[in-house]
């Protein structure tokens, strides 16, 4: 696979990170010239359609390189995907929502749908891949696809003048609700679970898809719980409820199936690697827990109002979860090599940045529910944790460079 495919990764990884760290300093140094929202609205974007895609797309062309036939489609697709999400980033920086970020934003959710395509016939002419994959990845794919009903609606509510009412939100989270929890979970699972395939390491396959049944059955409903704030009435309540808990009980069982798989990945990978994997997992649990919570009307009211504690989750969601789980498939996939030491570094000093990136925004979340007001140095803490993450990212991309050229 062309090594120029890994450089567009961390291409757009870097820019999400540079992105999010002009945004730190517009705390420090207001810019008249390009606005915040501009700024915020390319770096969010970026974050799920650019780095988040373009890293799950290229593990799963690593792992099927050698038997995909059709590699020219293949390269054809990375580069569009690619140029499409610069280009949509340039577009958000330049005007923020209008005609170019809206027009080419629409392109690349019709190249979404090409990727969907191509990874499912891939998927179709593979004859030794454990079921459960099969279900997670084309579980993924159905979410990615019902995902796109939230951008695409929000012309129809806004050309019926609702742009400023609640059905507005109500279509962004029915996005991110299904991008996050649908589409990257599941696909990142699905690779996973291809990878220990490969490694020949076991795990309870029944257990396995017992959870994926019990998680894709409660993804629905639980698209609820992020919209408690519209006063949905009890059915909202139930539905959100019963979505909460199904999803935390799928992510459960799955945690509990992989328990067998530590000792066996613990002979064949680096240390780095075995401790990203176990912060992957972590977070998953923690962020399944915290959702958990939002079925108390308190909590949830608590938290809907705390604009720090929703920027928190959803980058202990997207920086965390997602990006760390990437990092760790990288790892695992051999696209990047974990026994020098420059790369490890630059894991390290990822990780240090997500954590205080989280302390301070949760910090400030606590501080302000127990009427302390903004936590000392807030804007400080989250500028330092924005130039560790950009420097970490930085790092893993220069060891990647110096990687000899081999066969990824």
């Amino acid at each position: 696979m062309p090594r120029l495919f890994i450089h567009f990764t961390f291409i757009l990884f870097t820019l999400t990170a540079l992105s999010g760290l002009w945004m730190r300093l517009f705390s420090f140094f207001p810019s008249s010239t390009i606005p915040y929202t501009n700024v915020m609205h390319a770096h969010s974007h970026l974050a799920i359609l650019g780095w988040a895609f373009i890293g799950v797309f290229l593990i799963f062309l690593t792992l099927f390189w050698k038997s995909i036939r059709q590699k020219r489609q293949a390269i054809a697709l990375m580069i569009t995907i690619f140029i499409t999400s610069f280009l949509m980033f340039t577009a958000f920086i330049y005007q923020g929502y209008g005609v170019y970020s809206i027009i080419i934003s629409s392109i690349h959710i019709f190249t979404e749908y090409w990727a969907a395509l191509f990874i499912y016939r891939q998927l179709k002419q593979q004859n030794n891949l454990p079921n459960t994959s099969r279900l997670f990845i084309n579980g993924s794919l159905i979410a990615l696809i019902i995902s796109s009903i939230g951008p695409f609606s929000l012309g129809f509510i806004s050309a019926n003048g609702l742009r400023n009412s609640p059905i507005f939100d109500m279509a962004i989270y029915f996005y991110l609700h299904f991008q996050y929890n649908g589409w990257l979970y599941l696909v990142l699972i699905g690779l996973f679970i291809i990878v220990l395939h490969q490694r020949r390491i076991h795990f309870h396959h029944s257990l396995v898809k017992t959870g994926f049944w019990i998680y894709f059955a409660a993804l629905f409903p639980g698209y609820f719980l992020s919209v408690l704030w519209g006063d949905l009435g009890s059915y909202g309540s139930i539905l959100a409820t019963i979505g909460s808990i199904g999803q935390w009980i799928g992510v459960l069982a799955l945690v509990v199936a992989f328990k067998g798989i530590w000792l066996h990945l613990y002979k064949q990978v680096n240390e780095i690697t075995i401790v990203c994997l176990w912060i992957t997992f972590f977070l998953l649990v923690v962020k399944s827990t915290m959702e958990l919570g939002l079925i108390s009307p308190t909590m949830a009211e608590l938290v809907y109002q705390t604009r720090s504690i929703i920027i928190g989750y959803l980058h202990f969601t997207l920086l965390g979860f997602v990006s760390i789980f990437i990092l760790t498939q990288y790892q695992l996939a051999r696209i990047i090599e974990t026994k020098k030491i420059l790369v490890q570094s630059g894991i390290i000093i990822f990780l240090i940045g997500f954590l205080v990136n989280e302390l301070f925004l949760f910090g400030d979340g606590l501080a302000r529910w127990c009427g302390f007001g903004s936590l000392p140095f807030f804007s400080q803490g989250l500028l330092a944790a924005s130039v560790l993450l950009a420097i970490g990212i930085l790092i893993i991309w220069l060891s990647f460079s110096r990687q000899k050229k081999q066969a990824v």
